[in-house]
């Protein structure tokens, strides 16, 4: 039998874990990758090192949908500025809007497009022989299934070599049934996290010889803002990282991608349409799921600087049980994109129809606004006192 291949070093090394969470959010994704440019360039400037880039710090990158993106070309090794021109590139490309199809038959955007540019910028890698950086991980909804799959390049997890249940009945695997994690196409897992639904049509995954899943937008789970599952994906022995908790053992850094509270003040009387209450509820969950995992890190963890999560709780600061250790560092940043906090916090006044140009999914001529909104947010929220020695990669 030939020797298994050696894991690779992100997984293995000695010291604390360093992980990076990007949320979902369409073209919004941009913004993310403003925050991103501060976050490099104070890391460059605290560690002298003016060539790095993020996975050069971080341990795992991971992200749903738009940040499946950012997460893939951030583990491969990318800067943050190859990521803005890819958006500024991706969005003329992509959100064609075609008057041949059929509103509510088919999808608002043709996905071929889409995947044409995943597969320019990722190529035909697989999970296992991409020129993995760092850890990288994804989520995806498998619709045949109802389950929620947690994609990764980690070569513990359970799932990397096929079914093991087959694999013990099967020794070869040109013969078994399952298609195993690692032979996935990473362009393909980017797609199916990235794959909204109304805006692009399921994307199919074989995962079984000749019969494939199908598979659509990551956000449309409890994941869009990740970060807690990657929380998860790093302690929980299942997945196969296996790395420590410990306030000085694990950071976690999320970025969001301005998000705003989905308010309806003027639906204090029911409003005409049953559909658009429904539209508006599932907007609704998307938001208050990023909101829990926001909580629930914060809760369970120590923050530099608690991300407020109301008027209530604010950012459940000194809030851990009684006699708990915090479990992780925990880092949030984001641009909601609302009147009033923009105005607050970056002093800056957009137009009520701006605003809801800026926080539409699909918008791709608000690219540039949003990556200047995010960059502008990086410089106010990213600070070095935040990223203590202890967390210092080794040179």
């Amino acid at each position: 039998m030939a020797d298994a291949a050696p894991l690779p070093p992100w997984l293995v090394r000695p010291g604390p874990k360093r992980i990076l969470s990007i949320d979902g959010g369409g073209v919004r994704g941009a913004l993310a990758v403003g925050v991103l440019a501060k976050l490099e360039a104070m890391l460059r400037d605290k560690l002298g090192r003016p060539g790095l880039v993020l996975s050069d710090y971080f341990d795992l990158i991971g992200g749903t949908s738009t940040g499946a993106i950012i997460a893939a070309g951030l583990a491969l090794g990318r800067d943050t500025e190859t990521l803005r021109r890819l958006y500024h590139d991706l969005g003329p490309r992509v959100f064609v809007r075609n008057p041949l199809r059929l509103p509510g038959v088919q999808a608002r955007f043709d996905p071929r497009r889409l995947e044409r540019v995943l597969v320019e910028e990722l190529g035909p890698a697989t999970l296992a022989d991409a020129d993995w950086k760092s850890g990288f991980c994804a989520v995806a909804k498998r619709v045949d299934t109802g389950s929620t799959w947690v994609m990764t390049n980690c070569p513990r997890a359970k799932y990397w070599d096929g079914d093991p249940d087959e694999g013990a009945r099967q020794p070869n695997p040109a013969l078994r049934r399952t298609v195993a994690n690692k032979d996935y196409i990473l362009a393909k897992v980017v797609q199916a996290s990235a794959a909204a639904p109304f805006f692009f049509d399921l994307v199919p995954i074989e995962v079984e010889r000749g019969k494939p899943g199908v598979f659509f937008d990551g956000a449309i789970t409890a994941h869009g803002n990740p970060a807690l599952q990657l929380a998860m994906t790093a302690l929980a022995p299942a997945y196969g990282f296996g790395w420590a908790a410990g306030a000085d053992r694990l950071m976690i850094v999320s970025v969001g991608t301005g998000a705003a509270r989905p308010m309806k003040p003027g639906w204090v009387k029911p409003p005409l349409l049953a559909a658009w209450k429904a539209i508006h509820a599932l907007m609704s969950v998307a938001y208050d799921t990023s909101e829990l995992a926001v909580s629930t890190l914060q809760w369970l963890g120590a923050s530099p600087r608690p991300w407020r999560i109301n008027s209530e709780v604010g950012g459940f600061e000194d809030a851990r049980p009684a006699g708990m250790a915090p479990l992780w560092t925990f880092i949030r940043y984001d641009a909601p994109l609302e009147a009033g906090w923009l105005q607050r916090n970056l002093g800056r006044t957009v137009e009520p129809r701006t605003l809801a140009a800026l926080q539409k999914l699909d918008d791709d001529a608000q690219i540039p606004l949003l990556h200047q909104i995010g960059l502008e947010a990086g410089e106010r929220q990213v600070r070095a006192a935040d990223y203590p020695q202890g967390f210092d990669p080794a040179s």
